[in-house]
């Protein structure tokens, strides 16, 4: 009936092939989906807390490390201490991460140390920095309430996260 060469016979093959596939597919419900899916992986949110540039609320890739977290939170500040952390440990949803800082030595620290502190900005650092030259540094902790700005309320903030000694271990 057709006198079709070798090649016209493959393209109608395939295009019956095609159609019946089609029609398979389409009397079954659609293409079935298994667990293999290429689907993305699962969002999990995580709270990440104290030393780090923006704490908040983020959203991650379930089984993500510890470190993507704090990445996501602008990094560690510069006082952060990440020892007591497992940063490779895998995430967990609703997990709260707290990143703890290291105490900062009120005797030596620079302007952006002692501004990492919480409620001390740039103001009341250079006032720091000022009484502790005029007077020699400082000799007792509460002494840092003599700093004009720095009252009772102020140094509550701070006092867990200040030092007189070198090297402290937080």
């Amino acid at each position: 009936m057709w006198n079709l060469t070798r090649e016209e016979q493959g393209v109608v093959f395939f295009i019956v092939a095609a159609l019946l596939v089609g029609l398979g597919v389409k009397l079954l419900g659609g293409i079935p989906h298994s667990q293999l899916s290429f689907s993305p992986n699962k969002l999990i949110k995580v709270k990440v807390s104290g030393a780090v540039k923006k704490p908040g609320w983020y959203a991650l890739p379930e089984g993500s490390p510890t470190i993507e977290a704090i990445k996501m939170a602008g990094g560690p500040l510069p006082l952060a201490d990440l020892r007591g952390l497992s940063l490779s440990s895998p995430l967990k949803d609703k997990e709260e991460i707290q990143v703890p800082q290291s105490k900062v030595n009120i005797n030596s620290a620079s302007l952006d140390e002692l501004t990492s502190l919480p409620g001390i900005g740039p103001v009341l650092a250079k006032r720091i920095i000022e009484y502790r030259k005029k007077n020699g540094g400082f000799k007792d902790l509460s002494e840092l309430k003599k700093v004009p700005g720095i009252g009772e309320a102020k140094f509550a903030q701070v006092k867990e996260n200040i030092t007189l000694e070198d090297n402290p271990e937080g």
